[in-house]
């Protein structure tokens, strides 16, 4: 009877210690996201915020001709469009060349993925 108890033990300590290194990959996947996310969310909040003030309270500086009748507002939204565009293209290829390969290391690891 003893015997049995001890061998029941052992694979739920292996699974223990399965999962819990699975749990520690995955939040440092979580912290390398976080860490490229934050800094991503806050520039592009800056410029759309800050265009939108500007919009409401600037109105004569957004109205500057910059060429013809192209004027300051309709650079900055332009910038505004290329911004996200960048920084979508920028999280791509960090997630592609980042976060992908980790979350298939996490995946491989799984005692589900064995099975």
């Amino acid at each position: 009877m003893m015997a049995s108890s001890v061998d029941a033990a052992v694979p739920r300590r292996v699974a223990t210690a399965n999962t819990d290194a699975r749990n520690s990959s995955m939040a440092t996947l979580v912290r390398a996201k976080l860490r490229f996310l934050v800094p991503m969310t806050a520039v592009y909040l800056l410029g759309y915020v800050g265009l939108t003030i500007l919009a409401g309270f600037a109105k004569p500086l957004l109205a500057l001709k910059v060429a013809g009748s192209f004027n300051l507002g309709f650079l900055l939204i332009a910038c505004n469009y290329f911004l996200s565009w960048s920084l979508a293209f920028i999280y791509v290829r960090i997630a592609n060349n980042t976060f992908d390969p980790a979350v298939e290391r996490i995946i491989a690891e799984a005692p589900e993925a064995r099975q």
